[in-house]
């Protein structure tokens, strides 16, 4: 009865040393069957071996050789031999789980929903109306867009699947990862080097997602004099800035229109549109935006009109026509998509539109057609560093407008009005530049607006002193 007692003991704190004792492995390239080591230590450590696949089953059956494992701790060791065979363990109180295939748990913090849209100069409102008529009919709207469907969900479980099939051994090995969008947890089950594919991809994403562009834009509008119709002259910037890039042609691209903060000036530029005409400020929109995420400046207003959707007859044969409000956009729209490379240089997607009215528009508010407009639009792809200046132009448009002109006072007088006035269709050209410049935001630095360009206003005694 001692003696059972004593044996006992002893298996006891033998099995509870092996979590203080280093394990050394030497196999050459004869090999042995892999279940027997696991054999050797669930003896000495008296643990119990649990196999959970028949993928894990056969990888411990095969052999393993030149393996040199030197003073390693029991997890290491049982890491380290099992790695071999790309399978995973747990090891609980006296059990040692093995398995070939594991779920793991990422998590992802992004927004859940997606994102689907157009930057058009068009659309539609709501609200309905309902109106007799006696016949004819009109149905139908213009639009000019740059449409987009963005569910960032839905790529992400696109590449997972692919790189859960370029990693699989067979069939078995691709199973679809589970997502939940609310709460921002991905499930994927595979093997090892599954596993580790889909870290790689989740980390590198979260890392680059993460990252944040502000973005700083000055939209002007030059009104061209009558002896620059044909529009700015670029190449004069060359000799403006100092040691800026020479501009070519009226369309700006690529390196010839990105500029250094040493080489750019705002009022140089200014000058230099000024004498070309008037130059007005139409927009000096801020915005901030995830990286690879497209942000949307519109500058401009709707013109709404009334557009059939439904015509019906009573039994007398009367007709009613059914309408809802449709609206036309007309202004400015730029879309901005920023790309941020490793090496900090940021890839930029441009796409400016203009659209004015083909014709002046009637100051009538019960319109039934929509106004014609026409439109300009520039594509542009450009690679800047961080901090860099964009500067696009060559979008020449023409405003058509009508301009009464009289003898003063009588030509307000009610009745004859008409005898001392006369309305003239005037043209103005003008030629609308956009001044880009995005700067990367580094969430582990401390910044101030300082650093974003924004400079502090000047207090009333500098404003006097100045005077």
């Amino acid at each position: 009865m001692k003696k059972l007692i004593f044996i006992f003991i002893t298996v006891f704190l033998f099995a509870n040393n092996c979590n203080n004792r280093l394990f050394s492995l030497h196999i050459g390239s004869g090999g042995i069957p892999l279940k027997t080591v696991l054999s050797d230590i669930a003896n000495q450590c008296n643990l119990t071996v649990v196999v959970n696949d028949d993928v894990a089953r056969k990888k411990l059956d095969s052999d393993v050789s030149l393996v040199n494992i030197n003073k390693e701790s029991l997890k290491n060791f049982l890491n380290d031999v099992l790695a071999t065979k790309d399978c995973f363990f747990d090891l609980k109180g006296n059990k040692i789980i093995i398995s070939y295939y594991k779920s793991k748990i990422f998590r992802l913090d992004i927004v859940s929903s997606s994102r689907s849209g157009s930057s058009s100069l068009s659309g539609s409102g709501g609200g309905s109306s309902s109106s007799s008529s006696s016949g004819g009919n009109f149905s139908g709207s213009s639009s000019l867009s740059d449409s987009y469907q963005f569910d960032i969900w839905g790529v992400i479980a696109d590449k997972i699947n692919t790189i859960l099939k370029n990693n699989a051994e067979g069939k078995a090995d691709i199973l679809k990862p589970v997502i939940d969008k609310n709460s921002g947890l991905i499930v994927v089950r595979g093997n090892k080097e599954q596993l580790d594919a889909v870290s790689n991809y989740i980390n590198d994403l979260t890392r680059r997602l993460m990252r944040q562009v502000y973005i700083d834009v000055k939209i002007y509008s030059v009104t061209l004099s009558k002896s620059h119709q044909t529009g700015i002259n670029w190449q004069q910037l060359n000799a403006t800035l100092n040691g800026g890039g020479k501009l070519r042609g009226s369309n700006l691209f690529g390196k010839a229109s990105v500029f250094n903060n040493a080489s750019f000036s705002m009022n140089a530029l200014l000058n230099l549109l000024a004498t070309y005409g008037n130059v007005n400020s139409v927009s000096n929109p801020q915005i901030v935006t995830l990286n690879n995420q497209k942000a949307i400046i519109q500058v401009g207003s709707n013109v709404y009109y009334k557009n059939v959707s439904q015509i019906t007859k009573d039994q007398s044969g009367n007709v009613f026509t059914q309408y809802t409000v449709a609206s036309q956009f007309v202004g400015f729209s730029l879309d901005i998509i920023p790309r941020i490379g490793d090496n900090n240089e940021i890839m930029l997607y441009v796409y400016p539109t203009i659209s004015k009215f083909a014709t002046p528009l009637s100051t009538e508010t019960n319109r039934d057609l929509p106004p014609d407009i026409k439109t300009n639009t520039l594509v542009s792809m450009v690679r800047l560093k961080n901090n860099q200046t964009l500067v696009l132009g060559g979008l020449i448009t023409t405003d058509k407008s009508l301009q009464a002109n009289g003898v003063p006072v009588l030509k307000e007088i009610p009745i004859i009005k008409y005898l001392f006035s006369y309305k003239e269709q005037v043209s103005d050209k003008n030629e609308i530049v956009f001044v880009i410049t995005p700067h990367i935001i580094n969430l582990n630095k401390k910044v101030s607006l300082k650093n974003y360009g924004f400079k502090k206003l000047p207090s009333l005694e500098e404003l006097f002193n100045d005077k």
